[in-house]
């Protein structure tokens, strides 16, 4: 697949120019990543199938190195050596006591930023928010330096941060503040006593966080103990994570993560606490021995909006705002897919100096690729909305002029082919396995 022509390393092929169909398109592999890049079409469009001939060709480089956010299981057809699938721990893995070595990823409460822990676990519409989040930041710095203390390593004390990925017992930042919210002291008079500073005023914020831990839903977040609370638990997931199919004997250069049990509601935060790790770990990397990752950001809309609704969309943003601006100096792509570019932050994509564009017949979202292709290219967004399924306007950086190609069939077709309504009800031996269904749903984890 990568050309044998001059350069031809950089160079990986899209499919084919629709007006020349014997003429292979190439596209600049090294510029298309470093600065980022914007797929969209609408429904059907073929961005998934655009999606998967990228991850092929990307899995095969010796050295590979991508993760794909994957929102409903549709990449989990991808198939060989240079990829991995992992999923983010749902119901039925906490029960059955999986973890890393299983594919089985959870993301401990330990790796959110105190922005994360505020936007999750404060109500800002509490009266006593401003309180509840200073005293939570108190003991959350205090359950992490007694972890470092009982675990000897007292060199990271010197200037760890609230922020600083290092394991702490939720049991005792609760403990702590149960104590201050029940907490009396001494009065004014000798043998009398009033209500501490905080007394009363922590009870919402204590209500929040048992809730949130004992929701099955957010295992993930709270596993348990011995799953994911050890020092160097988080040596082994970013290995996994960021490590290079070099670096793992030639396997798994593409990590898919399953996020299809993560309720909506959270979902936000969550991405964006895997994509601020890629990020830090890029960051605090010796320059020059940085080995550059892609984050391949499938469905961006529900979780890179432009009209955040809640914190933990913010703190989502927040995060892809981030890395769309620094992440080409620490070796970090973006590879932003949506039917929806309309709902897309702006920030993050106006960062993309590629675009990939299928059909799109909705105004809004022609307006955004409109603004996103150069003045002098006149009536070529005319084409947006009469686009051939697999078709797409190619744009940017990585390629010489605006290009119109067919994408080429990828090996592994993804898992979101449209059903045939007609084709099915016509079947007399089509049948659902309604039963089935409902147990999955009862479970939480599918039944066969």
């Amino acid at each position: 697949m990568i050309s044998e022509l001059t350069g031809g390393a950089q160079r990986l092929s899209l499919g084919a120019y629709t007006l020349d169909p014997n003429a292979q398109a190439f596209v600049n592999g090294n510029r298309l990543f470093q600065r980022h890049a914007l797929i969209v079409g609408s429904t059907g469009s073929g961005k998934s199938w655009t999606t998967a001939r990228l991850l092929e060709q990307i899995a095969e480089l010796d050295s590979a190195n991508a993760i794909v956010f994957d929102m409903h299981g549709e990449y989990a057809s991808m198939a060989g050596d240079g990829f991995v699938h992992l999923r983010v721990a749902g119901p039925s893995d906490i029960e059955a006591g999986k973890g890393l070595n299983d594919g089985v990823l959870h993301l401990p409460y330990c790796l959110m930023s105190y922005e994360a822990l505020v936007s999750m676990f404060v109500d800002r519409s509490d009266q006593n928010a401003p309180n509840q989040a200073m005293i939570m930041s108190r003991t959350v710095v205090d359950a992490k330096t007694g972890f470092l203390k009982a675990g000897g390593h007292v060199e990271v004390l010197a200037n760890f941060t609230i922020d600083s990925p290092v394991p702490f017992r939720m049991e005792t930042v609760l403990g702590e503040l149960n104590r201050l919210n029940a907490e009396m002291v001494p009065g004014a008079k000798a043998g009398t006593e009033k209500q501490g500073d905080f007394h009363g005023k922590l009870s919402r914020l204590i209500q929040r966080l048992e809730g949130k831990r004992t929701d099955r839903r957010l295992g993930f977040l709270f596993p348990a103990s011995g799953v994911a609370d050890s020092y160097d638990w988080l040596d082994r997931a970013v290995e996994l994570l960021l490590g290079g199919r070099a670096a793992k004997g030639g396997h798994g250069g593409v990590k898919i993560i399953d996020f299809s049990e993560v309720p909506s509601d959270i979902l936000p935060l969550i991405v964006g606490m895997v994509a601020r790790m890629a990020f830090h770990v890029q960051q605090w990397s010796t320059q020059g021995l940085r080995h550059p990752v892609a984050l391949f950001c499938d469905e961006a809309h529900l979780y890179i909006p432009q009209d955040p609704t809640s914190g933990a969309a913010e703190n989502a943003i927040a995060t892809f705002e981030r890395i769309a601006k620094e992440g080409r100096k620490y070796g970090v792509g973006l590879v932003v897919i949506s039917q929806r570019p309309a709902e897309v932050n702006r920030t993050v994509a106006s960062q993309c100096n590629n675009l990939i564009a299928m059909r799109l017949t909705n105004g809004d979202d022609q307006a955004v690729v409109r603004r996103l292709l150069p003045d002098s290219l006149g009536g070529f967004d005319d084409l947006l909305p009469v686009l051939d399924t697999g078709e797409a306007l190619v744009v940017g950086d990585a390629i010489l002029l605006p290009t119109r190609i067919r994408i080429a069939k990828p090996i592994n077709e993804p898992l979101s082919g449209t059903i045939q309504f007609w084709d099915r009800w016509a079947d007399p031996a089509a049948a659902a396995t309604l039963d089935k269904a409902v147990e999955s749903w009862r479970r939480q984890a599918l039944v066969k």
